[in-house]
């Protein structure tokens, strides 16, 4: 059976599955980069819907689309290798970041401490005791996240008693 004079199985596979990946994949970006603003699904869909419609069957008249699947198999793979160390590059970026901000809280601490032990005013001493308990809280946390064990520190020993 033939459609258009192209064999079914040449249809489905290199002209109507290529053109509905396509429209799908092109409909999801226009619709998420709202380039036309708030407006109905119609204009996102005719946009999706005329490109795909251009691109397969430019592509199917070059003969390309029989290599689409490998071509769609290889976008795959590099695509997860992409998200794969883009992550593994954040995780990394992110614990770095935690482990100063644990030190700038740490010496944050510590002038506090100093701060209250120098303190001769009541009412300022309470001020810089509240904001000690707020900075232990913060630290206690953020040591969970980084993996240290922060109650065995002495400088951690040394403000919580005062405190």
């Amino acid at each position: 059976m033939e459609i258009f004079g192209i064999a079914m199985n040449e249809f489905i596979f290199s002209i109507f599955l290529p053109f509905l990946l396509f429209y799908l994949i092109l409909f999801i970006f226009l619709k998420r980069s709202n380039i036309f603003g708030n407006t109905g699904n119609t204009y996102y869909s005719l946009t999706a819907l005329t490109l795909s419609l251009i691109s397969i069957l430019s592509l199917y008249s070059l003969g390309l689309t029989k290599i689409l699947p490998y071509l769609a198999a290889s976008m795959v793979i590099l695509s997860f290798i992409v998200i794969f160390l883009f992550s593994v590059f954040k995780y990394s970026a992110n614990v770095a970041t935690r482990e100063e901000m644990f030190n700038r809280l740490k010496n944050e601490i510590q002038l506090l401490a100093e701060e209250w032990e120098k303190e001769r005013d009541e009412k300022k001493k309470e001020e810089v005791k509240k904001k000690i308990k707020e900075k232990l809280s913060e630290i206690e946390s953020l040591a969970k996240q980084v993996g240290r064990k922060i109650e065995e520190e002495e400088w951690y020993k040394n403000v919580k008693s005062k405190v």
